[in-house]
């Protein structure tokens, strides 16, 4: 690196430039990738940000990497990341330097710090699981072939009647078990493609006779697909399926397909479209089938922390609160709200709230963790 890049770099870190040259500083490091992990390097980015010639550089939000379990952005006055994981053990919180972090309990793994939660980096880290890409695991096997064939339908049509059974001509891809009901066949065996189930006795059904599947299992069924594709990386066409199926059920029966469409937006780079689907989700949680308590939580931290990336730390407060107010919640999901919740004290500079949100989310970890522990 050029002497006087590097004079630069450490005048930065030291608040020895004047407003008008650290604002050029700062908005170099957004374009340049280099000086950007430069910066990021010597701590020189969070160390300037209490600077307010800094702050105002940094207003618009703007991306800047893509790991492999966490995206970065430029929100406000601060360096915000959203962290989506799995496993408990694998949680990073954000604390003031001044606070000491909680120590951990023996014979628990050590995390892996990925290179933007590196010791000495100090950035408050957003925590939203629900963010996170869908993996091959959760999604559906798929026998012949690998990918599914067609896309999952509403409707199909009786294709076989003889000895009391019939035929159709939609099978697990549209969701499909046994023992679920079309009218008047309830379904005994059941294929990729096809089904068979008994005829109720005095049905009058016919060979190409239409039958509907439940709004609630076709949606199901879109759901279970839309996760494959976007295991499989397919996220535009993960996001076209789940935007059609929208207009197949009520308010209430898409919620769930709304808000993994929400997800999808933001991990396809659509993060205004994701904050508004998930707007519309949260608006819709007393819909009938009503959200659960769990379900409104998970929607409102990911909201939250769409609006905390966009450095509105305003909006994120209500859908965070309204999170934090859920009883009954996955300890896990608990503890990642009240870290969204200092997140959002600390860009509003109540350091005193946000140092309480951290410890308390650290402590929800550890007791976790250590529940974990005595399990057998």
């Amino acid at each position: 690196m050029k002497p006087n890049l590097d004079s630069t770099i450490d005048q930065f870190a030291t608040r020895e430039l004047s407003p008008a040259a650290a604002r050029k500083v700062a908005h170099q490091a957004l374009e340049d990738p280099d000086l950007f992990d430069a910066l990021v390097a010597q701590g020189a980015l969070e160390a300037s940000l209490r600077s307010p010639a800094v702050r105002a550089a940094l207003a618009a939000p703007s991306r800047r990497k893509q790991w492999a379990i966490a995206l970065s952005a430029v929100a406000a006055a601060w360096l915000l990341v959203i962290v989506v994981w799995r496993s408990v053990v694998s949680h990073q919180f954000h604390e003031p330097a001044e606070q000491a972090r909680a120590i951990p309990p023996k014979n628990v793994p050590k995390p892996a710090v990925l290179p933007s939660l590196a010791a000495g980096n100090n950035r408050p880290l957003l925590l939203a699981s629900e963010l996170s890409p869908a993996r091959s695991a959760d999604a559906p096997v798929f026998r012949a072939g690998g990918a599914p064939s067609r896309e999952p339908q509403s409707s199909g049509t009786i294709t076989a009647l003889e000895n009391g059974e019939a035929t159709v001509n939609l099978g697990s891809l549209d969701g499909l078990t046994k023992g679920t009901e079309l009218g008047p066949i309830v379904i005994t065996t059941v294929f990729r493609d096809h089904a068979r189930g008994k005829v109720a006795s005095g049905s009058a059904i016919h060979v190409n006779d239409r039958i509907s599947i439940p709004p609630s299992i076709h949606l199901a069924a879109v759901l279970r697909q839309v996760n494959a594709l976007a295991a499989g990386g397919d996220l535009t066409q993960a996001r076209a399926l789940a935007g059609t199926a929208l207009a197949a059920g009520s308010s209430g029966e898409t919620r769930a397909l709304l808000e993994r469409l929400a997800a999808l937006d933001y991990q396809a780079g659509a993060t205004d479209v994701a904050r508004e689907h998930y707007e519309s989700a949260a608006n819709n949680f007393y819909a009938p089938p009503r959200a659960s308590a769990s379900e409104q939580a998970a929607t409102l931290n990911s909201l939250g922390a769409l609006y905390l990336l966009r450095g509105d730390s305003a909006s994120a407060a209500k859908p965070l609160n309204q999170a934090a107010s859920q009883t009954g919640i996955d300890p896990d999901l608990h503890a990642q709200i009240l870290n969204n919740l200092g997140v959002m004290s600390e860009i509003n500079g109540d350091l005193a709230k946000a140092r309480d949100n951290y410890s308390r989310a650290n402590a929800q970890v550890n007791l976790t963790r250590l529940a974990n522990l005595k399990r057998p």
